[in-house]
């Protein structure tokens, strides 16, 4: 009796150890399936091709007049240095955009590249330009030396990282595209494969709807699928911030996560495994990495606010010391709500929301109410903003009365 009790408690016990290991298995880690931009300074990572605006945002985040850069050339081929050794032509491109400060590091050695005489250059830099040409040239040279640890650095410091073609896809975790495949196309898995993972968990392709490559991806994915895969088109980049980014440039950014959207619907759907599908960026549009999804309004998740600090915001803006048009912030059924005034016009107030202190968005009109305070503290006024990074809408607005 004893001797089958014992037999039957070692089936359910390996029954449940079977299951609980199918339910390990089944169940996606989402640590693992998320991607983690850097938490300090920023990553324009460009499809190929600079865009004035696309050089505009990155020399202002490089400190503008006061910037330090560095580029790094190490992508280009034998024959394209030798042409120009000291890089002239190459520094005329960026003397040209304002740049006064530029240094220049190469190696194919990675002890030099390990080496603390060599870094020396990345130590003060507020900006790093990674050029094209082939991106394993640069990860065979620099990955996981003291190049690779100071280029963090200059992201910790709050600066910025930029680069396009091949200094797009080494800014990720896997090196997107590889060497040519029999009929002469450069293949989408590659070797070697580890990027420098400035975004965790990414493969970005490039120069992607101008060479027809958006599904090429798929055929990454079915070996890596927890990689968020992103193709930037020509003259067309993302600027990361945090764990989110917003395309800039004149063309199309490709999503591929696991899910469809559409602005036609707005809505995101969950994919059917196995479905090969993916969706559009466009200039202004943001994209929040962590969560994978692409980041309009209605799909963000307020912060509560007590109303002690909701009675900090409220008050009548003058825009731009205009007495035409105004902003009324005010609490209408113990929700923040904005009016537009416009002479004898007064519209239905709207709910905004908030996002982080002092920053608050609308559903409706993708508007983003960015709050200013002076030197104690108080609001003096709010910058309106539309979802758009260059070239929206952006009216400020002063506090005139409460």
């Amino acid at each position: 009796m004893a001797s089958n009790l014992l037999k039957v408690l070692s089936i359910f016990s390996l029954l449940f150890l079977i299951s609980s290991c199918q339910d390990t298995i089944n169940k996606p880690n989402k640590t693992n399936s998320q991607s983690i931009g850097p938490t300090k300074g920023a990553l324009l990572i460009g499809g190929g091709g600079i865009t004035d605006e696309m050089w505009q945002v990155f020399y202002d985040l490089a400190g503008g007049e006061s910037a330090k850069l560095v580029i790094i050339p190490t992508a280009f081929d034998e024959n394209s240095i030798n042409y120009d050794p000291e890089f002239k032509i190459l520094k005329r491109q960026f003397t040209a955009r304002g740049f006064d400060s530029i240094q220049f590091m190469h190696t194919r050695d990675t002890l030099v590249a390990n080496s603390d005489e060599f870094v020396q250059p990345l130590k003060t830099a507020t900006a790093v330009w990674l050029t094209g040409g082939r991106q394993w040239r640069t990860a065979d040279a620099y990955l996981n030396t003291k190049t690779h640890l100071e280029l963090k650095n200059v992201l910790k410091r709050g600066g910025i990282i930029g680069g396009h073609s091949a200094g797009a896809s080494i800014q990720g975790s896997y090196l997107a595209r590889g060497g040519r495949d029999v009929e002469g196309n450069y293949k989408i898995i590659s070797n070697p494969e580890v990027g420098f993972g400035f975004v965790t968990n990414t493969a970005f392709d490039q120069h992607h709807l101008a060479r027809n490559r958006q599904y090429d991806m798929f055929d990454l994915l079915k070996i890596r699928p927890e990689l968020l895969g992103v193709g930037i088109d020509e003259d067309t980049g993302i600027l990361v911030q945090g764990n989110e980014f917003q395309v800039i440039g004149n063309k199309y950014v490709s999503i591929y996560d696991n899910t469809f959207w559409s602005p036609y619907f707005n809505e995101i759907d969950t994919l059917e495994t196995g479905k090969n599908k993916f969706y559009l960026l466009k200039n202004g549009d943001k994209y929040n990495l962590k969560e994978r999804r692409v980041q309009r309004n209605k799909f963000l998740s307020p912060k509560n606010i007590p109303p002690d600090v909701q009675k900090e915001y409220v008050g009548n803006f003058l825009f731009d010391k205009s007495k035409v048009l105004w902003n009324n912030i005010i609490i209408e059924n113990d929700s923040l709500k904005f009016q537009i005034v416009r002479r004898n016009i007064v519209r239905d107030p709207i709910p905004i929301y908030a996002y982080e202190k002092d920053v608050f968005y609308d559903t409706d009109a993708e508007l983003w109410f960015h709050f200013n305070r002076d030197s104690l503290g108080k609001i003096i006024g709010f910058d309106k903003k539309t979802n758009k990074f260059i070239n929206g809408l952006n009216q400020s607005y002063i506090k005139v009365s409460e």
